[in-house]
């Protein structure tokens, strides 16, 4: 198996590569999701935070999303980096996906922004699958309101979660 490639998205051509794999997994986001809920989180994705896309031999496998702040403060709050998304290809769960875009995106977070402390994640709190998962790196710490249900988030130092990773995955 060839390594997967994970990237910021900064071209063109990585958002519409990004934007067609969110499109074509936008039922896996949510249920109800629609095209245009989901070209207006790309735009906001664009416009106020960053892509991060796992390629595997150029074709896009994975996605996520984070903010250098938080929308609440008007991303003032530059201590703080919200991981708003993770997606792996349905086809593509229980591999390195996750554990390699997730490692990625921890790492450029750290290089990119170096005076980020906290990482903050937010999961669908009907969605049991990752409410588990965040919970092995980092503690729940209250729920907001998203735009399809109640969202439950958690934060935790972003070494410890950096650590806790690399232990259980040796990412």
């Amino acid at each position: 198996m060839r390594a997967l490639q994970c990237a910021v998205c900064e071209t063109d051509d990585d958002f519409a590569q990004a934007s067609l794999f969110l499109l074509d997994h936008m039922r896996d986001v949510h249920p109800s999701f629609s095209v245009l809920d989901t070209v207006t989180l790309v735009y906001h994705y664009i416009a106020e935070g960053f892509i991060v896309l796992v390629r595997d031999g150029g074709e896009a496998v994975g996605l996520g999303a984070y903010y250098h702040g938080t929308r609440e403060e008007a991303f003032a709050d530059k201590e703080i980096a919200l991981i708003d998304l993770a997606l792996a290809a349905r086809s593509r769960r229980g591999t390195r996906v996750f554990a390699d875009g997730f490692g990625f995106m921890l790492r450029a977070i750290s290089e990119r922004h170096p005076e980020v402390r906290e990482v903050r994640l937010a999961a669908q709190s009907d969605n049991r699958y990752l409410n588990r998962l965040y919970a092995k790196f980092a503690r729940p710490y209250g729920v907001r309101d998203g735009a399809l249900g109640e969202e439950t988030l958690y934060a935790g130092p972003i070494e410890h979660i950096l650590s806790m990773l690399v232990k259980w995955n040796r990412v």
